[in-house]
């Protein structure tokens, strides 16, 4: 039986392995030769930045500019099962979920990747720790009977444990929506974090 730490970083690396993938595999089925823009084409062109990349100290994050709007119902969906210490048990077991409405779709926008490391400049101990992916600003509902749920607190609020609150509705408000694969410290396993400005009706 593989350990709890073996099991997330199974997750973080499938995620990240995805992620690269496409970002190295997709410019090799198309080419084109490079044409010098005239000044007048130049002019015409309006546009902003795809992505940013960015390094903070132990922080590697990308940012994406990328929008979805959706309706979306789940019958179930769990995620990281393992013993914390208190028992083997879900991270998240949400089941009738339900992600917008059928006359208000879900927005969500900004799209970031995010992996934190202990030293980061050292090649020879460099060591992932976390990895949290989401949305930066999502407008909408999220529903669902929460039967587990880990959610780290904002703005001083405490943290949910694989918390049983039953049926909830999430309104979020141009907040984030993002999912946390930990390997160590207070977070470890999977967890999700809503943002500033989500509330519960």
């Amino acid at each position: 039986m593989k350990s709890a730490r073996a099991v997330v970083i199974s997750y973080a690396l499938k995620s990240l392995a995805a992620i690269i993938a496409f970002w190295v595999l997709v410019p090799l089925s198309a080419s084109a030769d490079l044409e010098a823009l005239s000044d007048a084409q130049m002019a015409q062109i309006d546009a902003a930045g795809f992505s940013a990349f960015v390094i903070n100290g132990n922080t590697v994050r990308a940012d994406f500019n990328i929008q979805a709007q959706t309706y979306t119902e789940i019958g179930s969906l769990k995620m990281g099962y393992w013993d914390n210490g208190g028992g083997t048990a879900w991270d998240q077991d949400w089941t009738s979920v339900q992600m917008g409405s059928a006359s208000n779709d879900m927005t969500l926008s900004g799209f970031f990747i995010q992996a934190t490391f202990d030293n980061l400049a050292d090649t020879v101990n460099r060591k992932l720790t976390s990895v949290y992916f989401g949305f930066s600003q999502v407008s909408g509902n999220l529903s669902a009977n929460f039967e587990s749920l880990s959610k780290i607190g904002v703005n001083g609020e405490p943290d949910d444990r694989r918390a049983n609150l039953g049926l909830q509705t999430f309104s979020f408000n141009n907040s984030e929506l993002s999912f946390s694969f930990g390997l160590e410290g207070d977070h470890r396993g999977i967890w999700v974090r809503f943002g500033e400005g989500t509330t519960r009706p």
